[in-house]
């Protein structure tokens, strides 16, 4: 049996580097990163085994837009009352429909992103309110985000399956075997996906087990759509060390969400400050984070709705063309 302190993975620098590439692109290869850390492919394949084992990550995620099935996202911040705990509030939200995912802050409040496929009116969110009680609804807005033009067919969407459910790291050569398809050809419909922000890869952490770090999500306005690309990289040229999380690719124009971790509160505080100040952020907040969840089961549900339809539609490629959601 491991002691109190075998069961607490301190992480040092190189660990976080190695979080911090994967949550960017998870798929991204051990030669890779360690030619980056100075480490070998294996020593860095050591390493996010351990982090894997103590549940530092819990897994590796494909983040898909639910734009290619011309659905919205709505994010919802609500806060809870006695008489219910968060996880209530995520079970009711279940209820009303499905979830790309859900966020735990410390304190009374979290954050729920439904998938929904038209814009909210005052009945929806009036029922919303009512399913909820005692939570409330905090703030709600709708994400809106423009998809880049791709014929995506039943290919693309087999690749997307295998992916969820055999690991967003699995290897081309086994997606290939898996959708009977080359591998040439599987890279090219993967780069050409990730291009046209349908889908993305990072990865799932546990806020509780990052042992001396703080995990906070700064969810951020711009005032233009012209301002998103000069604060993201303004982002990453200043806390390159502290992201965990990068944008996803649900986030609309005009909004950017990162995760970080810290060492403390005043350096969360610190950072949200300097983010407050750069040119072209309307808002910023901070919460501090104790639980992040993804949901793929809706996905691989609408998968399977467009692969089993008849033979002759399936070859029929699904136009996405500047779709928002």
């Amino acid at each position: 049996m491991m002691s109190k302190d075998e069961r607490i993975l301190f992480l040092d620098k190189t660990d976080l580097t190695i979080l911090s590439t994967l949550a960017k692109n998870c798929r991204t290869s051990f030669s890779s990163i360690g030619f980056n850390v100075g480490l070998t492919s294996k020593s860095v394949k050591a390493r996010v085994k351990k982090m894997m084992q103590y549940g530092v990550i819990e897994r590796f995620v494909i983040r898909v837009n639910p734009a290619i099935f011309g659905f919205m996202t709505a994010i919802i911040l609500i806060k809870t009352n006695n008489g219910i705990t968060k996880d209530d509030v995520i079970k009711r939200f279940k209820r009303i429909g499905n979830l790309a995912y859900y966020v735990h802050h410390m304190g009374r409040t979290c954050v729920v992103a439904l998938i929904i496929e038209k814009s909210l009116d005052d009945v929806f969110i009036q029922s919303l309110n009512q399913h909820i009680k005692p939570a409330t609804v905090v703030s709600i807005f709708v994400l809106e985000r423009n998809v880049g033009s791709i014929n995506l067919s039943d290919t693309d969407l087999r690749i997307i399956k295998c992916l969820l459910l055999s690991g967003a790291r699995t290897e081309i050569a086994d997606i290939a075997g898996e959708v009977g398809i080359s591998e040439k050809t599987t890279t090219r419909r993967l780069n050409n996906m990730k291009e046209a922000k349908i889908l993305d890869f990072s990865i799932q952490c546990n806020p509780s087990v990052m042992t001396g770090y703080i995990q906070f999500a700064i969810p951020i306005t711009t005032t233009t759509m012209l301002h998103r690309k000069t604060i993201l990289e303004r982002m990453y040229l200043e806390f390159q060390d502290n992201i965990l999380y990068a944008p996803s690719i649900i986030d609309s124009e005009d909004r950017l969400t990162f995760v970080l971790f810290g060492e403390n509160v005043f350096t969360v505080d610190s950072i949200l400050a300097k983010v407050i100040s750069f040119d072209g952020v309307k808002s910023a907040d901070v919460y501090i984070l104790t639980k992040w969840h993804y949901q793929d089961d809706w996905i691989i549900k609408e998968i399977n709705h467009k692969i089993s339809r008849p033979q002759s539609l399936l070859n029929r490629p699904i136009r996405i063309d500047n779709v928002t959601g």
